[in-house]
């Protein structure tokens, strides 16, 4: 049994990409990194991108070379990987006082006795589509409940300004998403991909039977929003991507962001985000 990737696409919102996407022939996944919100360490451009990267890359080596390697050997030599590269580019160790990058992973592999690991970490998804008619989802972050609180405030801070433009009330917000940044990787807080090795314990994981998986679908928050904005029910989404295809869906989503500029419709903090999905199947 192989994956079989029946589409996939890795679409910026901003000048900078900070999703990535990978697989192989056991394996798929894909990287959402948190947008960086000072001057870099790694990347002049953007640390998000830079780790998003790092972490894709040993992933692909990873998989390739050992597709049968356990679980925590792993996110273990992930972690070690990333941790040598954030090293060799910033030349210091990653400790967990410095604004580190971070990023979200959702990884799907086939295991050796032939069942499906699905991992997550943070606010990327795994959507599963079963034979039965059952739609599914798995993984989920308290970020969540953070980024609700904030978008919260925005929606208080316009009532409060209601001629401030978006970009406007989104810079005044900055300040609260740097303070549920510092709870990256805290028992206060959530837990989320970055050079050191606080994360590891943290990782979801779940492992089925795909003896009647019809589909499956790994997705950053960005291109999660069809479901978000109720554009799509899980199952209609499925049923959308062999019609339609996993471009001419992000195209969708651009023009619903697009048509809906300052947030009113869908309140949001980001009008645009990178949005990426892996959608494929298993095959024999």
């Amino acid at each position: 049994m192989t994956i079989q990737v029946l589409g996939a696409a890795c679409r910026q919102g901003s000048p900078v990409n900070d999703d990535a996407i990978g697989h192989t022939a056991s394996a798929a996944w894909v990287l959402d990194g948190a947008t960086s919100l000072g001057p870099g360490l790694v990347d002049p451009q953007s640390d998000a991108r830079w780790l998003a990267q790092s972490a894709n890359g040993h992933l692909q080596r990873l998989l390739e070379e050992s597709p049968g390697l356990p679980t925590d050997a792993l996110l273990r030599a992930l972690q070690q990987g990333i941790a040598d590269d954030f090293r060799r580019d910033a030349g210091i160790a990653a400790t967990p006082g410095l604004d580190l990058p971070s990023a979200c992973l959702s990884l799907l592999r086939l295991l050796p006795d032939g069942t499906l690991e699905l991992l997550n970490l943070c606010d990327s998804r795994i959507h599963l589509a079963w034979d039965d008619g059952r739609a599914e989802s798995f993984g989920d972050t308290p970020l969540d409940e953070l980024d609700r609180q904030s978008v919260e405030r925005l929606l208080a801070l316009r009532e409060q300004h209601p001629h401030w433009s978006h970009g406007e009330l989104f810079q005044a917000s900055r300040e609260w998403v740097r303070r549920n940044r510092a709870l990256a990787n805290t028992a206060q807080g959530y837990w989320v991909l970055d050079p050191t090795d606080r994360w590891l314990a943290h990782v979801q994981r779940r492992v089925v039977d795909p003896a009647r998986l019809r589909a499956f679908m790994l997705v950053t928050d960005g291109f999660d929003r069809l479901l978000e904005f109720r554009r799509y029910g899980l199952l209609e989404l499925f049923e959308a991507l062999p019609l339609r295809g996993v471009e001419a869906l992000i195209d969708e989503l651009r023009r619903i962001e697009a048509a809906d500029g300052q947030a009113l419709e869908h309140p949001r903090l980001k009008i645009h985000d990178d949005a990426s999905v892996v959608w494929g199947a298993l095959g024999g």
